[in-house]
């Protein structure tokens, strides 16, 4: 027998909710964002995460909105979306023209997601050098690919703000946290294990990584923090601990809002009008 109840969302705290729902298992849902203030990347990927595991294990689940949050919902076709990728891998086309759709990813698409992203931010950024989105995206999706072990691979959302001049990225994943990761391979170099917040500033160090790849070069997420300072923002919900990386360059550590939470979620916010200007020298030179 199931027990059906109204998951009721009016902030960031109540998808706590959700996670709970994902842990207990057989339980059906009713989840209302009617009274949802604003929509940014990250609440759309933990919506996705909860209804493609409710697919996944054949629960019922319904989403309630209201005529003005259902435009939206239904332009970006999350739930078109979370309707298929429980099974397979697949992208659905959607009316939304400043958002990239919904996407489940790994390295075997990473590079096309991200040739694609550029080419899709860049009429928003005139003359801006936005190679930053291709430094963070390749390293989050990286990490995922190496530590997490997540069942459903990742999921990847992207929205340009017009009226702020903003571009968003959330990337989640329902696999293994951060500090769990950090945790086990220190246990392997027989060192102590560390609580979440402090595993979390462990892997945010420069040069800490759990498992040197090429392609991350042994910096991770340093990387990202690096290449943020100055233009943009950093969001890290993982395990018990929430991190957010100002743009001055500044972070803060706290428990995670989203009680029982699962995997890793991550939120870049960048600031377009902050970032360089593309250098042309080289195609003038080439040209001339």
């Amino acid at each position: 027998m199931t027990d059906n109840i109204e998951i009721l969302i009016d902030r960031i705290e109540d998808f706590s909710g959700l996670f709970k729902r994902i842990q207990l298992g057989n339980l059906d849902a009713n989840v209302n964002v009617a009274n949802y203030p604003f929509f940014n990347p990250k609440e759309i990927l933990l919506l996705t995460e909860f209804f493609v595991v409710q697919n996944f294990n054949k629960i019922d689940a319904t989403l309630i909105i209201n005529e003005e949050i259902g435009w939206y919902i239904t332009g970006i076709k999350l739930i078109d979306f979370c309707n298929t990728n429980f099974k397979i891998p697949h992208t659905q086309e959607q009316s939304i023209s400043t958002a990239i759709p919904i996407m489940r990813i790994d390295v075997s698409k990473m590079d096309e997601y991200i040739h694609n992203a550029l080419g899709f931010f860049s009429k928003y950024c005139n003359g801006k050098d936005i190679d930053i989105l291709s430094i963070c995206i390749s390293e989050i999706i990286n990490n995922v690919n190496d530590h997490s072990k997540s069942p459903h691979d990742a999921y990847i959302f992207s929205q340009y703000y017009p009226n702020v001049r903003q571009i968003k990225f959330a990337i989640s994943d329902l696999g293994v946290g951060i500090p769990a990761t950090v945790n086990s391979f220190l246990e392997s170099k027989k060192q102590e294990r560390l609580g979440d917040i402090d595993a979390l500033k462990w892997a945010l160090q420069k040069g800490k990584t759990v498992k040197s790849q090429l392609h991350n070069m042994g910096a991770g997420l340093d990387n990202i923090k690096t290449f943020l300072e100055g233009v943009g923002t950093l969001e890290i919900y993982t395990e018990d601990v929430y991190c957010k990386l100002f743009r001055n360059g500044k972070i803060s550590f706290s428990r995670n809002p989203i009680v029982y939470f699962v995997g890793t979620l991550i939120e870049i916010t960048i600031d377009v009008a902050k970032l360089d200007e593309k250098d042309e020298t080289i195609l003038d030179e080439f040209v001339l």
